[in-house]
């Protein structure tokens, strides 16, 4: 029998100042092979076992205390951000593993990197990305083994950057493990292919590929074909073109066959929707506490090595069959006197930034 998985709610330092109990959410299915580590300033612990059909916004109302920080973590189905009102002045964390095959021990892994999350140091990596954003006009997206190079415009004042990071305070809502800012061009609930960031240029994929399915487990099988088809970008690049946002054309980055391979399957399925040829977000992991699983795996969205990963989503479920997100981490992202993201002195654009409730693929 595989050991149970260890919720250690001291060591989570997203809920700072602990308020009222601990709660963690579930599935039915795992909830007997999980258990809660005594909690230290939290006025006890208790497991909420989620049935199927049972939504957060519900559970909230019916199980879980009004006092309470909240820890989701439910394989077996997608959760939704509940409303502002549902939610009161708790404290929510959801671990995003229902759009992905999230395994038991991949979930072992990452309530580890939960322990080794640092709100503080995030949120001040964080400040310094913005504080760089502020004061420039464009930024460059740089890939320098590939020689690819793509503009960022940043004059757009509907454009959206929500920021997964920080202590929570009462009412908010955010990823576990924290660590990501997201660029989009409109608020991340939404979705409209006609809406485009300002992105011109070459981008360069290389790492491992995710691919959601939402909350549709008819899709499973198709799921893990697409990631297949996609998985030799964890070794071999391929190169995008964008024009105004949308990705316009794809090749090899290499000239092995497994670039080949990875391009033409990326090919087909921008051929087959046009939903997914918009650039929808712009994403940059800020967790340098962990390291990708080799799988399917959303959790890795996070992942931020020693200096930040750039990462880029086409496509949104349900708007489209699947969502898929590319880590790039040999690309840098820099301004115009090629320093990454710094810079001193002239005026400051104010970025509108928020603290979403959500992300689009829990």
């Amino acid at each position: 029998m595989a050991p149970p998985l260890v919720v250690r709610p001291a060591a989570y330092r997203q809920f700072a100042a602990p308020k009222g109990a601990f709660c963690l959410v579930t599935d039915e299915a795992l909830a007997h092979g999980v258990v809660i580590e005594e909690p230290h300033g939290h006025d006890g612990a208790l497991i909420v076992a989620a049935r199927p059909g049972d939504t957060l916004q519900d559970l909230l109302a019916t199980r879980i205390p009004e006092a309470a920080d909240v820890l989701v973590v439910r394989p077996g189905a997608f959760v939704t951000s509940p409303a502002p009102a549902a939610v009161g002045s708790r404290r929510i964390a959801v671990m995003p593993c229902g759009s992905t095959p999230v395994e038991r021990e991949h979930l072992r892994y990452f309530l580890s990197v939960l322990e080794r999350t640092d709100p503080d140091a995030q949120a001040a990596r964080a400040d310094r990305f913005f504080a760089g954003l502020e004061q420039a006009d464009t930024l460059r997206i740089v890939d320098a083994a590939q020689g690819t190079t793509c503009a960022l415009g940043l004059d757009d004042p509907d454009l959206e950057i929500n920021l997964q990071a920080g202590v929570l305070a009462p009412g908010e809502q955010q990823i576990a493990p924290s660590g990501e800012i997201s660029v989009l061009p409109m608020p991340i609930t939404g979705f409209d292919a006609d809406r485009r960031l300002a992105l011109d240029g070459e981008l360069t994929l290389r790492g491992w590929p995710i691919v959601h399915a939402g909350y549709d487990r008819a899709l499973d099988a198709a799921q893990d074909a697409l990631f297949r088809q996609l998985l030799p970008l964890h070794r071999h690049p391929v190169v995008i073109t964008v024009t105004a946002g949308a990705v316009t054309a794809c090749r090899p980055g290499t000239g092995h066959p497994g670039a080949a391979a990875a391009a033409k399957a990326l090919e087909t399925l921008l051929d087959s929707d046009a939903g997914y040829r918009p650039v929808w977000e712009l994403g940059f992991g800020i967790h340098t506490e962990m390291d990708t699983v080799p799988a399917n795996c959303g959790l890795n969205e996070v992942y931020g090595a020693a200096n930040g990963v750039l990462h880029l989503g086409l496509g949104l479920t349900p708007f489209t069959r699947f969502a898929l997100t590319f880590l790039c981490p040999g690309s840098a992202v820099v301004d115009g006197a090629d320093r990454v993201l710094l810079g001193a002195g002239g005026a400051r654009r104010r970025i509108r930034r928020t603290n979403a409730p959500g992300c689009g693929c829990h």
